[in-house]
């Protein structure tokens, strides 16, 4: 055997057997890369894929807000120029309005009628007592002062109102 040691053909034929396995080694460590690198190319293209329809699903939802927001500037733009108008051009505009306005007009046409019935009232009865009807104007105006001044004999003061108080400043400054 000893022999066969120093034998150069032997010696190559080792050495070729060893560059042989070691490439046989190499060949099954090479393959085991290749397919772990196939799998994480497999799951990366699974993760590719999962990405990509969440971003489609994600520009979709941005696109539908974009055109929400865009539908809700619309609506405020347009709210915003209804509110400049008069309240029975607004009424015209929206039925929603339209309803608590026609119900404020009852309301304001009533007090109307009241305070037209007292004017006529009040004139009744200061012609009966032997006013004239420009005294008559003269108290009422007199009337129209001690009320917003808080100075009534029969507690009609402005402050007993809380519409009237509220605007009893712009009422004076406006006289």
């Amino acid at each position: 055997m000893s022999s066969d040691y120093f034998n150069p053909d032997n010696y190559f034929a080792q050495q070729s057997k060893l560059n042989e396995e070691r490439a046989r080694q190499e060949e099954i460590a090479a393959k085991q890369d290749l397919d772990a690198q196939k799998f994480r190319n497999q799951s990366n293209d699974s993760l590719i894929a999962q990405l990509r329809d969440k971003v489609s699903a994600l520009a979709e939802k941005n696109r539908q807000l974009q055109q929400a927001n865009e539908k809700l500037e619309a609506n405020n733009t347009f709210l915003e120029s209804l509110f400049t108008l008069p309240m029975h051009q607004m009424a015209e505009k929206n039925p929603h309005f339209k309803a608590s306005h026609d119900a404020q007009q009852l309301v304001l046409a009533k007090w109307i009628l009241s305070q037209k019935a007292y004017a006529e009232t009040a004139f009744v009865i200061g012609m009966a007592a032997g006013k004239s009807a420009e005294e008559i104007t003269a108290i009422y105006n007199d009337s129209i002062s001690s009320v917003l001044a808080n100075a009534t004999k029969h507690n009609n003061n402005a402050v007993g109102h809380p519409v009237l108080k509220a605007h009893a400043d712009s009422i004076i400054n406006r006289k």
